[in-house]
C-alpha cells in the first residue's frame, strides 16, 4: 500500500466532520404553540374547580329550601290521626284536634316545627314555668273561645290558632295531653297550652284543674281544653 494513500487521523477527523454537517439538524422549538396550550390546560382546570362550586352551592342552597339543612317552613296542610295542621297566608297556623284520637306527641311537635313554632308536647304529663312568662294571647286564640273549656261541645272540634311571629325570645309553647280516667270528667281527653320558658321549667304527671288552668297561670296565659268524651259525669 502507498504511504500516501493511508489518511492521516486529522484527515480522518475532518472527513467525519464534513460528512455530519452536511446532515440537517432540527432548529429549537417554537415555544409559542407550547405556552398556549399549557394556557388552555390551566383555563380548563379553572373551569371546572369553578363549575363544582357553583354547583355545590347549589346543591347546599337546595338542600336549606326543601328543609334537610333545619327546620323550614312550608305551605300547605299536614294530616294525621289525631289532629290536622294549617299552614294559613298570614304566618299563622291552625291545629284542630280530632276528638276521637288522643294528640300524637312527636308527630304533633315535629309539625309544629315545620311552621316555625318551637313546642314542647307531652303525652300523660305538662310543663309549665315559674314566673309565667307573658304574651300568650297574642300568640295564641282558640275556638270554643276562652281561658278553659270544661264542658266539652258535641260535634266541635277544638281549634287553636298559633302565631310564631308573636312569640317571646326564649320561649316556646307547652302543649300536655291526659286521657283522664278518674273524677267528674272521666272519659275526657284533656290538653293544656301554655308557654315556658325553654331553659326553665318543669313537669308534672298530675293533669291541671279542667276547670281552669295550672297553678300560676291567669286567665289569659293559657287554655285548657276538655275534648273526645260524653261530658261530666251524670250528663
Amino acid at each position: 500500500m502507498n504511504v500516501h494513500d493511508e489518511m492521516s487521523d486529522n484527515e480522518v477527523l475532518r472527513a467525519a466532520s464534513d460528512s455530519l454537517s452536511a446532515i440537517p439538524m432540527a432548529g429549537p422549538p417554537d415555544v409559542g404553540p407550547i405556552m398556549a396550550k399549557g394556557r388552555a390546560r390551566r383555563r380548563r382546570r379553572l373551569s371546572s374547580v369553578a363549575g363544582l362550586s357553583v354547583a355545590a352551592a347549589g346543591t347546599a342552597l337546595a338542600l336549606g329550601l326543601t328543609g334537610v339543612l333545619g327546620p323550614a317552613r312550608t305551605a300547605g296542610t299536614i294530616q294525621t290521626a289525631s289532629f290536622t295542621l294549617v299552614s294559613n297566608p298570614n304566618g299563622t297556623a291552625t291545629l284542630t284536634i280530632n276528638p276521637k284520637e288522643l294528640l300524637d306527641p312527636a308527630a304533633l311537635q315535629g309539625s309544629l316545627a315545620q311552621y316555625g313554632i318551637p313546642a314542647k308536647v307531652t303525652s300523660g304529663s305538662f310543663c309549665s314555668s315559674d314566673p309565667t312568662p307573658a304574651g300568650f294571647s297574642q300568640v295564641v286564640s282558640s275556638y270554643p273561645a276562652g281561658a278553659s273549656t270544661a264542658t266539652p261541645q258535641n260535634g266541635v272540634q277544638p281549634t287553636i290558632t298559633i302565631d310564631p311571629a308573636a312569640m317571646p325570645a326564649g320561649t316556646e309553647l307547652s302543649i300536655g295531653n291526659f286521657q283522664l280516667s278518674s273524677g267528674e270528667y272521666s272519659g275526657q281527653r284533656q290538653a293544656d297550652f301554655v308557654l315556658i320558658d325553654t331553659g326553665s321549667y318543669t313537669c308534672s304527671s298530675t293533669p291541671p284543674d279542667p276547670n281552669g288552668l295550672p297553678d300560676g297561670y291567669g286567665p289569659s296565659d293559657g287554655i285548657g281544653l276538655l275534648y273526645g268524651g260524653p261530658g261530666p259525669a251524670g250528663s
